[in-house]
């Protein structure tokens, strides 16, 4: 398992700064977060050239593009929204591709509460868009992602990726969200299990963070199925971001090793 951090930790640095920042706290990832207007740069519309140069930018430091971490959302209950969103993820993915970012994050919540006809509808139409930019995605060597995000519990996220049938699409994991709704970190990975190609990890306990037992358990139940991808650092504009890095650099040495591999730093 290998550490990052996403742009929104250090959203006004240029991408050379979000670089420097990574060499500094020894992570070896960006996960970059577009339309937000972060200082990296990487958005649609950026000329090709940028985005050869961002992609040999990260070559030379030996940092990963690790996930393009879009807003592009499949819960609508609209199908032309639908057509809309998927036209837009189309575009993230071949702006993937040129930075060199294997993943693309979507979102397919919320998902509606107390219908469960409605909410099997709303998965049904999500698991169609995926279908439908699947192949795209296998063209430009690209995965998309589905974040279990606020009411996108662990099942739900697994019903999307098992009715698209699709070669090109997994789960980010966020446990932090399914954990406010009472769904365990264990029962969560019963359902995820096989599927998880990404981890969003917060361990700032003022951040509704999971615990310590909880991220331990995490790291041990993906580290148990070989799981070589990043956990990368999910926190909005944190007031002390070089704070959030170094802690976080100690966190996950710490959850690495009492998960069963390597040792934490001193």
């Amino acid at each position: 398992m290998k550490l990052g951090f996403m742009s929104s930790v250090l959203p006004r640095e240029t991408l050379r700064g979000l670089v420097d920042a990574a060499r500094r706290y020894g992570y070896t990832g960006i996960e970059f977060r577009p339309e937000w207007g972060h200082g990296h740069g990487i958005e649609l519309g950026t000329a090709p050239w940028r985005l050869r140069e961002a992609r040999a930018v990260l070559a030379d430091a030996g940092v990963a593009a690790t996930c393009l971490a879009t807003g592009v959302r499949f819960n609508a209950l609209d199908v032309e929204e639908q057509r809309v969103n998927r036209a837009r993820l189309r575009q993230y993915i071949v702006l993937a591709a040129e930075v060199g970012a294997p993943l693309v994050r979507t979102f397919a919540d919320a998902l509606p509460e107390n219908d469960a006809a409605l909410r099997e509808q709303a998965l049904d139409l999500a698991a169609a868009s995926y279908a439908a930019v699947d192949a795209w995605a296998g063209q430009h060597g690209v995965t998309v992602l589905v974040e279990t995000h606020t009411n996108m519990l662990a099942q739900y996220a697994r019903a999307i990726v098992e009715r698209t049938a699709g070669a090109h699409l997994g789960v980010l994991w966020h446990s932090a969200h399914h954990l406010l709704r009472e769904q365990s970190v264990s029962e969560a990975y019963g359902q995820l299990r096989g599927w998880v190609r990404h981890l969003h990890y917060v361990a700032d306990r003022r951040q509704q963070a999971p615990s310590e037992h909880d991220n331990v358990e995490q790291f041990r139940l993906l580290l148990q199925d070989g799981f070589e991808g990043y956990a990368s650092v999910e926190l909005i504009n944190p007031s002390e971001p070089q704070q959030v890095l170094a802690e976080h650099r100690r966190a996950f040495d710490r959850h690495l090793a009492a998960a069963g591999q390597g040792h934490p730093r001193v």
